[in-house]
C-alpha cells in the first residue's frame, strides 16, 4: 500500500485483493481478502462485482489487519517446514528413507514439507521478511526453538513438560478444537515409505517450537481460520500435540542441532 500512495497519483482509488490459496487450488468457497484502502463504496462494491465471477468466500479487512493476520497464520508455519527441510538437506537425507520419519503425523510433515519447496521463493520472502508483522515471530520462533532445544539437553525434564503444556493450554484453548484433530489411521495414507513395525523416537522440536512461539506472542492461530489458506489449515488439523508431549517429555526423546548462516534446521525435526 505504501507503494501505491507514493506512485499512484491522489484522484487513484485503491483496492486491492488477495486471494488465500495457490494457483492450483479452485478458488470457490476459498477466502478472497478485500481491501478498500482509498476508494469509495462504489467503487469497492463494483470490484466486489467483478470478483464474484470466482465464487470466492470475501472477506473486508484493512491493509494492516490482512498483514498481522498472514504473519499469525503463515509466518511460523513456514518457518517450520522450511527447516525441516533444509536441515534434510544439510544431512543429504530423503526421510521417507528413514524410519523415524514414517508413520502418522510424519507424513504430513514430509508432504508439506514437499509441497512448500515446490512453490515461488517469493511466497516466503513476502510472508516472512517483506511482511513487518512476520518478523517479530520469525525472531520468536528461531528463539523458542533454541530454548526448548536447551531444555531437552540439560535433561531439565518437568520444565520442559510445564512450558510445552502451558504453550498448549494456551493455544488450544478453545472450544471444539479437538474435533479437528487427524487420525493416525488417516495419516497413515499419506506415507511415502514402508512403516515400521514399532514408532522410532522423534523430538517434534519444530512443531513444540510452533506452539511455542504463539504462546510467548499471545497468538491463537484458531482465531484466524477465516483467513486461512489450505495447506495452512492441514497443518494445524495435523498437529496431535497429545502424541508429541508424550514423545518429547515422557520418553525423553534426543535430537540434533545444526545451524546454516542466518538459517537453523534441525537434524531430528
Amino acid at each position: 500500500m505504501a507503494a501505491f500512495e507514493e506512485h499512484l497519483p491522489s484522484d487513484v482509488e485503491i483496492v486491492s485483493c488477495h486471494s488465500l490459496h495457490g494457483p492450483g487450488v479452485d478458488p470457490k468457497g476459498q477466502p478472497l481478502v478485500l481491501i478498500q484502502h482509498r476508494a469509495s463504496n462504489d467503487s469497492y462494491d463494483l470490484v466486489e462485482k467483478i470478483l464474484s465471477c470466482l465464487g470466492s468466500k470475501h472477506v473486508k479487512l484493512s491493509a494492516d489487519e490482512h498483514d498481522r493476520i498472514t504473519a499469525d497464520t503463515q509466518a511460523v508455519t513456514h518457518a517450520a517446514f522450511l527447516s525441516m527441510g533444509a536441515a534434510w538437506a544439510a544431512n543429504a537425507q530423503f526421510p521417507w528413507e528413514i524410519p523415524r520419519y514414517l508413520g502418522g503425523i510424519e507424513n504430513v510433515k514430509i508432504n508439506i514439507t514437499l509441497r512448500i519447496f515446490a512453490a515461488k521463493w517469493h511466497v516466503y520472502a513476502g510472508l516472512a521478511i517483506l511482511n513487518p508483522a512476520a518478523r517479530r515471530q520469525i525472531r520468536q520462533y528461531a528463539q523458542s526453538v533454541t530454548e526448548l532445544f536447551k531444555l531437552m539437553l540439560e535433561g531439565k525434564k518437568q520444565e520442559l513438560r510445564e512450558r510445552v503444556h502451558t504453550a498448549a493450554a494456551a493455544v488450544f484453548k478453545s472450544e471444539g478444537v479437538q474435533n479437528l484433530l487427524l487420525r493416525d489411521e488417516v495419516l497413515d495414507r499419506f506415507s511415502l515409505g514402508t512403516k515400521p513395525p514399532q514408532r522410532v523416537k522423534n523430538s517434534h522440536l519444530t512443531l513444540l517450537a510452533m506452539v511455542d512461539c504463539w504462546w510467548k506472542l499471545g497468538i491463537v492461530p484458531y482465531k484466524h481460520m477465516i483467513c486461512s489458506t489450505p495447506v495452512r489449515l492441514l497443518k494445524l488439523l495435523a498437529i496431535r500435540f497429545d502424541r508429541i508431549f508424550a514423545d518429547v517429555v515422557d520418553r525423553s526423546s534426543g535430537c540434533g542441532w545444526a545451524l546454516q548462516s542466518i538459517s537453523f534446521a534441525t537434524k531430528s525435526c
